[in-house]
């Protein structure tokens, strides 16, 4: 995380924390404004696109507040004061716009909560004004786990990581092995003795940098590419908690031909597939706990009661799940009925127009993850939620 130039605040990349539940864990009730500013580059690529789109967010905000109920006078000149510093911001030079597919920015005066972050693909334009973060469009970052790649062949290596669409090369092996020696007899057989060591020499200096990388950043998964019988020999070079890691499925690419773009659409079908075999284990975790007393809720009734528990691992929601619901503001019991107060402690109870959104922040509050289904219909016949549960 860096400071940004002056005091405007914080500048971060999504990569090297959880900057969803950072946000949440920072809220206290006081209002946040949550901009996302959409950088596609087929759309905002140029700076009067770009002035064209913060034009339209601030204005909305700003008619928001003009139309707000239940906000105070303080709440009111702090937030109007938070909107004209977002503007001051967005059309300076500061914003990291290059490399990013979108800017989340969180603003709160009263916070003293002035913190931008980089997301690495693109997210519709939107702002939101509420009494903490909007979060929701962090979570498909969270969910985008980091690949530590190793690709490789006797000759030559490449370490890469990152996210599938912001891969980085981490170190490049381009190293000469002993060719195949023609001639017969005894010298033939000590020549190929050493070429292969030569070939093992290598594979363990690409493991060596795969290893080193591993232990100094934040990976999910590890995948690794070359000849079927040249990958065994390196993975059995890794480290253990690196080994434990590797997929199954073999990043198919020809190393001596291939360049950035080929490598990334390969490592993409091992990346769906895991995608995939991800989903359905949580899926059938779920269908096998969900109605036999397991650790398994579906529907918007059981998992709200479970994440009022705090027994949620692990929230799963259909893209396209959401409904109104309510809160309680004394402590945060989730609720499909608003009217009346807290059944829990008598508190005041807020109407929510997203569900789910308070579902997501409710799940990061208590340490749980957020799974967004996109591969497997199951979770319609559970109106589109369901958890899996640590007890």
């Amino acid at each position: 995380m860096r400071r940004a130039e002056g005091t405007l605040g914080l500048v971060s990349s999504v990569a090297p924390a959880d900057p969803a539940r950072r946000l949440l864990e920072r809220r206290t009730g006081h209002p946040v404004i949550s901009l996302y500013l959409d950088l596609d580059p087929e759309r905002f690529a140029t700076a009067p696109a770009r002035a064209a789109q913060i034009r339209s967010l601030i204005d909305q905000a700003a008619r928001e507040l003009d139309a707000a109920d239940g906000l105070g006078h303080d709440d009111l000149v702090t937030l109007r004061a938070d909107l004209r510093r977002i503007d001051d911001y967005l059309n300076s030079r500061e914003p990291p716009f290059r490399g990013a597919g979108a800017l989340g920015l969180f603003c709160s005066g009263q916070d003293d909560l002035f913190e931008v972050i980089q997301l690495p693909r693109p997210t519709a334009g939107r702002v939101v004004i509420g009494r903490s973060p909007y979060v929701e469009p962090l979570v498909a970052v969270l969910q985008q786990r980091r690949w530590l790649v190793a690709l490789v062949n006797r000759r030559a290596g490449r370490v890469l990581g990152g996210p599938l669409d912001r891969l980085e090369e981490q170190a490049n092996f381009d190293e000469y092995v002993h060719g195949q020696h023609e001639q017969g007899g005894w010298s033939q057989a000590r020549y190929e003795r050493s070429v292969e060591k030569d070939t093992d020499d290598h594979l363990r200096r690409v493991a060596e940098a795969v290893n080193e990388r591993w232990r100094s950043e934040r990976f999910e998964r590890v995948a690794l590419g070359g000849p079927v019988e040249i990958v065994p020999r390196i993975e059995a070079q890794l480290a253990a908690e690196v080994k434990a890691c590797v997929v199954p499925k073999r990043v198919e690419v020809d190393l001596s031909s291939a360049g950035d773009r080929d490598i990334r659409h390969a490592l993409a079908k091992v990346v769906l597939e895991d995608e995939k075999r991800t989903e359905r284990e949580a899926l059938d975790r779920l269908a096998a706990g969900v109605g036999s007393g397991g650790r398994g809720v579906g529907g918007p009734e059981g998992t709200l009661e479970a994440l009022n528990e705090r027994r949620v691992q692990t929230l799963l929601l259909e893209p396209g799940f959401d409904q109104h619901g309510a809160r309680c503001q004394t402590c945060g019991l989730l609720m499909l009925e608003s009217g009346g107060r807290c059944p829990a402690d008598g508190g005041p109870v807020e109407e929510l127009d997203h569900l789910r959104e308070a579902a997501i922040e409710a799940a990061l509050g208590q340490g749980a993850e957020v799974m967004i289904v996109r591969h497997y219909p199951d979770l319609g016949p559970l109106r589109g939620i369901g958890a899996l549960l640590r007890f």
